[in-house]
């Protein structure tokens, strides 16, 4: 389980998320497979542990799609990129892009996740922290991504299998749960809900785009609808995530739930940890709150909550008690 992907490919220290690593361990057996290795994504020590050498991708090209220049650059040629959102080089081009932009912005490392490795601003400021930071990302050789940010807006996910001669099926859609910090916090998948038709269609695009560059296996499309200013926007590809996902592995655990009901897997800050006793999901349990599956989390060390309903308002109503 190998959660310093981004770090591995961007070839800096990951021992930032060492410890999640070590929580996450088994995670992975959410997903019903009889692949002899699963890894969540693929990079240069994971690609040591194959059994053949064509077991997985090119790492290269592996690194490339999960790139957000490379996933900008795709937005830009279908023309679905939000306005003045730009590859920035310098210091200078930061600060012009500022000025250009009327809106809250984000300024991205190509390889960051989670909501780390970016700094969010108000329009025309840049704050000291950062353009601190932005010196030192340009000044270790990277170029960054500047984008507008939408706010309000509902960020959603959209996920795909595609297989080695090119088919890319889609395995379904869940919404992103992210904290007032805009720090992702965990996904939801309701069950009577479809996803956006225009996104949908883009992201199937986007998936051939990657199977006919020769990518095959698992990807991810974030997405969200919102607002610039008064103008709402679909934003159909904001990142490419060509590894496995906690957005994927959400809907792994629809095996584990009545058919037709909806499940909302919570990642919550340490000070909001759920304090109660949680027992592991198992079939057939009523509705209510669970730690994950035995089987992923064998020691129930992951500190996360998965929430269980029959409808999405009375996953709603369960998931108010996280929140005391």
């Amino acid at each position: 389980m190998n959660l310093d992907f981004e770090y591995e490919l961007a070839g800096v220290d990951g021992s930032a998320v060492a410890s999640q690593t070590r929580r996450w361990s088994s995670i992975l057996q959410l997903l019903p497979s009889s692949e002899p290795l699963l890894v969540w994504g693929v990079t240069p020590r994971t690609a040591q542990l194959a059994p053949t050498p064509d077991y997985f991708p090119p790492v290269e090209l592996v690194r490339e799609v999960n790139d957000k220049r490379f996933s900008h650059r795709l937005e830009k040629r279908l023309n679905i990129d939000l306005p003045h959102s730009t590859i920035v080089e310098s210091l200078d081009q930061f600060r012009v892009a500022v000025e250009n932009c009327p809106y809250p912005w984000v300024l991205k490392h190509p390889l960051g996740f989670s909501g780390r490795e970016r700094v969010v601003g108000k329009a025309g400021l840049i704050s000291d922290s950062g353009w601190g930071w932005a010196r030192r990302k340009f000044s270790q050789g990277w170029t960054l991504v500047f984008e507008p940010w939408a706010d309000p807006r509902q960020d959603f996910s959209l996920h795909f299998s595609i297989e080695r001669g090119g088919t890319c099926h889609f395995v379904g859609h869940c919404e992103l749960v992210s904290d007032p910090s805009g720090v992702y916090r965990g996904n939801r998948v309701i069950a009577s809900s479809s996803p956006n038709a225009t996104a949908l269609q883009w992201g199937q695009r986007v998936a051939e785009e990657l199977a006919d560059l020769g990518y095959w296996g698992p990807v991810g499309l974030d997405a969200f609808s919102g607002f610039l200013g008064d103008r709402p926007v679909l934003r159909p590809l904001v990142e490419i995530n060509a590894r496995y996902s906690f957005g994927r592995l959400t809907l792994a655990l629809r095996d584990w739930i009545p058919s037709g009901w909806s499940v909302l897997w919570w990642h919550p800050r340490p000070a909001q940890r759920w304090k109660g006793p949680l027992e592991p999901l198992v079939a057939g349990v009523p509705q209510g709150l669970y730690g994950l599956p035995l089987a992923a989390d064998p020691e129930q060390g992951s500190e996360t909550v998965v929430v269980i309903a029959p409808t999405a308002d009375e996953l709603e109503m369960l998931a108010q008690t996280l929140s005391g």
